[in-house]
């Protein structure tokens, strides 16, 4: 099997040289969930271009190995404890920072660190992410975990290895949580709020072309997955909705790239890398929508030819029929619609998201009348909702695949660590069981397992709700398929068994 990818920059400095090694670990998938997926490691490209210039930085990212192993009905997809062993005492790092970008792949990291440990119990290991953004107290009670980054990560550890450097105190570090004497220390660091003071992420640290080159490079976030990368124009989330963490770990603060930064990050990566296809993954990327219509406007002035999209899901209330139109021109192939829910109740007072659903139907038929194609999220099973109103919510997402082709996504509510609903969870004791990592990573899939039971519904009933959701879907998209002689021809076998189910 190919070696996973691992590349070095060395440069120069008045101190001491720390040696950091920043791994993006392997991920457990299991029966129910999407498979092997490739991404850029942006949140370790950031890291390596500010500490580049005062440590030898190295990014080892597991997952570009075809390395697969499988226990039960789990596959793990990245390189191998003994591949990741061997990485780590050639390399000889004197700390190893671990990304942990979701709980439900917690047991990966830790995994990682524990052979870092192993090789060597000198070696500091620095866990970051929006999984310990929200879990440090409990992480820190390892003793594989020294130290965690909490929030946006590029000041924070470049103070961290600064001060590792030059031998002066590590405890007194704005955004760093650590043990001592079993007691845990953290004191918050405010956000940046001038982003473009960021360099670009270190694209020579990583193997572009091998990423490029991969089949399943962004394979299960988007329609135009091959050649493509993330970019990331704002961080963030000024909103309140209860299901969701990302303002635990970006803030709830909206803050965002320049329009001319942004551009000039476009410009090279379709310079240097011959990539025109992108996945603008903010949280929020259109809720400045001054500073969104000047991107949109330079990528149609300037003819960049891109295809772009928005994976990570749009606030619609931040869309207008104007903004569609320059999305549509500069080259959107794809756009996602967070709608959440088909009750106006549940929008206001469940989840909190307040957005008002005649001006999503608005939204949802200026995407049709444009050509823009569309995704949707919905969520069901939240406390407070009625299976009445998952219902609306589930019509709805149908009758807009029939009127308007908005092809929908429905997940099921998850309680996440750190979010209002797990707090409402476990304040109403409405979890069912202790959630284990697996349990998590299913639930947070597409129609996954229930956690959640209430006066108003059980678990059953979440499941009778999805699969009389997915027998309807089925349908309509049974009779859009014979409308669609094409499609039938090029795909007839799949188009036989959507048929068959849909009768």
């Amino acid at each position: 099997m190919p070696n996973a990818l691992i590349s070095t920059s060395k440069t120069g400095t008045v101190h001491p040289m720390v040696k950091v090694l920043l791994i993006n670990p392997p991920q457990t998938f299991y029966d129910g969930t999407i498979g092997r997926t490739v991404y850029f490691p942006l949140g370790l490209m950031y890291l390596g271009a500010v500490v580049r210039d005062i440590c030898e930085v190295q990014i080892f990212d597991c997952l570009t190995s075809n390395h697969e192993s499988k226990n039960g009905k789990a596959v793990t997809y990245g390189a191998s404890p003994e591949e990741i062993r061997k990485v780590i005492e050639n390399q000889k790092p004197d700390v190893v920072g671990i990304s942990v970008p979701f709980t439900s792949q917690y047991r990966n990291a830790e995994n990682v660190a524990l052979i870092a440990k192993e090789v060597n119990p000198k070696i500091i290991a620095v866990f970051g992410g929006p999984d310990p953004a929200v879990r440090f107290q409990s992480i820190l009670e390892n003793s594989y975990c020294d130290y965690c980054v909490i929030g946006e990560g590029e000041e924070t550890f470049r103070e961290f290895i600064q001060n590792l450097s030059k031998g002066l105190p590590l405890e007194k570090i704005k955004g760093l949580a650590y043990r001592r004497n079993g007691d845990v220390f953290y004191e918050p660091r405010p956000f940046n709020s001038n982003l473009d003071s960021l360099p670009f992420p270190a694209f020579d640290l990583v193997d572009m072309d091998r990423y490029l080159k991969d089949e399943d490079l962004y394979r299960n976030r988007s329609k135009v997955y091959r050649r493509s990368m993330s970019v990331i124009t704002s961080r963030g989330c000024p909103y309140s909705c209860v299901f969701c963490s990302i303002r635990l770990h970006m803030g709830q603060k909206y803050r965002a790239h320049s329009p001319e930064y942004v551009m000039k990050l476009l410009k090279l990566l379709i310079d240097k890398y011959g990539i025109t296809s992108f996945h603008f993954e903010d949280d929020n990327v259109s809720f400045d929508k001054k500073r969104f219509e000047a991107i949109l406007d330079s990528i149609i002035k300037e003819n960049l030819n891109i295809k772009w999209d928005t994976p990570n899901g749009v606030r619609i209330d931040s869309l207008n029929r104007e903004i569609l139109e320059k999305m549509k021109q500069s080259g959107c192939v794809q756009v996602t619609l967070a709608i959440e829910s088909g009750n106006q109740r549940v929008l206001d007072s469940v989840i909190k998201k307040k957005t008002k659903l005649p001006y999503i139907l608005e939204i949802v038929k200026y995407c049709s009348e444009l050509k823009i194609p569309a995704n949707a999220f919905y969520v069901i099973g939240f406390p407070g909702e009625t299976l009445g109103e998952m219902k609306d919510t589930t019509d709805l997402a149908v009758q807009l695949y029939r009127d308007y082709d908005l092809h929908p996504h429905l997940m099921v509510a998850t309680p996440l660590y750190g979010t209002e609903l797990y707090d409402i969870c476990v304040r109403d004791h409405l979890l069912k069981g202790n959630p284990t990592f697996e349990e998590l990573s299913i639930a947070t899939q597409i129609t996954g397992t229930p956690m959640i039971a209430t006066a108003d519904f059980s678990q059953e009933d979440i499941h009778r709700v999805i699969g009389e959701f997915t027998a309807e879907l089925t349908k309509a998209q049974g009779r859009k398929l014979l409308k669609q002689p094409k499609t039938l021809l090029k795909h007839p076998r799949a188009a036989l068994r959507l048929l068959r189910k849909s009768v």
